[in-house]
């Protein structure tokens, strides 16, 4: 039984990555990979993970200037990713012009990091508070058409409220109160009850036994 859910490979090895997958490909979605994945084993270790034949997420953030994200957004078609994450705070100019330029690639906005409170964006000088930010961001990303959004659980149903088509990818996911980096968590259960369309799951299906995990998960999920 397969669910909406990416695992974010948080690896340095391509072997780690790949026996990972071997564990739950049929159980999962898609593969997301980072700057720790690609930046340890480039392209290659891309090329391992597509031969599962599961939509691959390359979860950059990208936010430059508009003529290197163009560039980015342009050679995505060539390394075999599905899905790419572009920072919303790249305003409303540039997410048109990448949109334009890779029409291929579901691009999935970042609004606000969930390992972000309240305070963490006053210190950098936003005068918004998290929901405030966060809608600002979303409102943007659908007048440009984005393929959907990373938010966490909490702002699930902000997001649809200000439109309904965008896709909700939902890291922050946690099955019971825990001190870590992420700030803004639901359990898998809550998260799509709120309405999330897509969990991001690490630690929690990574941590121990993969395989457990992700039927643990699946089995909060009814």
């Amino acid at each position: 039984m397969k669910k909406n859910i990416f695992v974010a490979c948080d690896f340095s090895s391509q072997d780690e990555a790949v026996k990972l997958i071997e564990q739950i490909k049929n159980h999962i979605f898609g593969i997301k990979i980072g700057l720790q994945y690609v930046t340890s084993t480039g392209l290659d270790g891309i090329k391992a993970l597509a031969k599962f034949n599961l939509p691959i997420m390359y979860d950059v953030k990208a936010f430059d200037i508009k003529n290197t994200v163009k560039g980015f957004a342009k050679s995505l078609k060539k390394i075999g990713v599905s899905y790419a994450t572009i920072h919303l705070l790249n305003g409303e100019e540039t997410l048109k012009s990448i949109v334009e330029e890779a029409k291929d690639i579901k691009f999935v906005g970042v609004s606000v990091l969930t390992s972000f409170s309240d305070n963490d964006l006053e210190s950098l000088g936003f005068k918004n508070d998290v929901k405030k930010q966060v809608q600002k961001l979303v409102t943007i990303a659908s007048r440009v058409n984005l393929h959907g959004v990373v938010c966490s659980p909490l702002e699930v149903k902000m997001v649809k409220k200000i439109d309904s088509k965008l896709l909700c990818f939902t890291p922050g996911i946690r099955f019971e109160p825990k001190i870590d980096d992420q700030k803004r968590t639901m359990t898998p259960k809550e998260a799509i009850d709120e309405g999330s369309d897509y969990l991001i799951l690490g630690r929690p299906l990574t941590s121990g036994n993969p395989e457990e995990n992700i039927k643990k998960i699946i089995k909060s999920l009814k």
